[in-house]
């Protein structure tokens, strides 16, 4: 890098400047993560998504077995939270319900005589 001389100060600080607000913009972007807006989606929508029929949905919401927003005389759902519904229902594989066990045998051991 060659010596600046007294006379560029000027030109070449004007240029760092620009430079740390394009950076500053570009972090600032980065932290802020633009939140998508999710709009809600009907029962006809729901039961494709589930595979379950709109009589099972129907009973799903009369029993709040299932996540829903009423207003009015209609129902609305988020795919987001359909989807997380259908995520707590999962079932152990026999692997992890094995490792479970022995993880609570060998917790227990002395309580089973």
């Amino acid at each position: 890098m060659e010596a600046l001389k007294f006379e560029q100060l000027p030109n070449v600080i004007a240029t760092l400047a620009n430079e740390v607000k394009e950076l500053k913009a570009l972090l600032l972007q980065k932290a802020k993560p633009q939140q998508e807006i999710e709009n809600p989606i009907q029962l006809d929508e729901v039961a494709p998504l589930t595979g379950l029929s709109k009589p099972t949905l129907y009973g799903y919401v009369q029993r709040n077995e299932i996540p829903y927003h009423k207003k009015g005389n209609r129902l609305y759902f988020f795919k987001s939270e359909i989807i997380n519904w259908i995520k707590t229902g999962k079932q152990k594989t026999s692997k992890e319900i094995v490792a479970e066990t022995d993880e609570f045998l060998s917790n227990h051991k002395n309580g089973l005589r």
